[in-house]
């Protein structure tokens, strides 16, 4: 019995451990929560900011553990705009830079793309990202 509520209690707290309790009501919302997580250095945040039926999502995940490890930088949303959002799929453009705080040599970049979002229940997820231009800033 004793066994039972344990495992209990253990299941319970591992179900409240990976939910970060987040939901992204609009599109808009996900990817500023992205961005702030990825630039807090949160890497459960910013997984939960991605779909998870996403076929970038095991790479999204390998890249961001790297990317930690490696890198302090700063992402900024420098504009963002709704191209489509028909209450089940969002495409948004976005303009970004991303900024070197702490590491090995990095090239300071403006990022230029199309995020594609798709509902996750009722929250918005990154489901894919087209980039349309980058350009080095140093």
């Amino acid at each position: 019995m004793k066994s039972i509520l344990l495992l209990s209690i253990l299941l319970s707290l591992f179900v409240f451990a990976c939910s970060n309790g987040e939901d992204y009501y609009t599109p808009e919302s996900v990817v500023e929560a992205n961005i702030k997580y990825m630039s807090e250095e949160k890497y459960e945040e910013a997984m939960n900011t991605i779909h998870k039926d996403s076929p970038a999502y095991p790479v999204s995940d390998t890249m961001i553990k790297q990317l930690f490890d490696l890198y302090d930088l700063n992402y900024k949303i420098v504009s963002m705009k709704v191209l489509e959002d028909n209450d089940s799929e969002a495409k948004i453009e976005f303009v970004q830079i991303t900024t070197k705080l702490k590491g090995p040599e990095f090239k300071n970049n403006q990022s230029r793309g199309i995020h594609t979002l798709k509902k996750d229940g009722d929250s918005w997820k990154i489901y894919s990202t087209e980039m349309t231009d980058f350009k080095l800033l140093n």
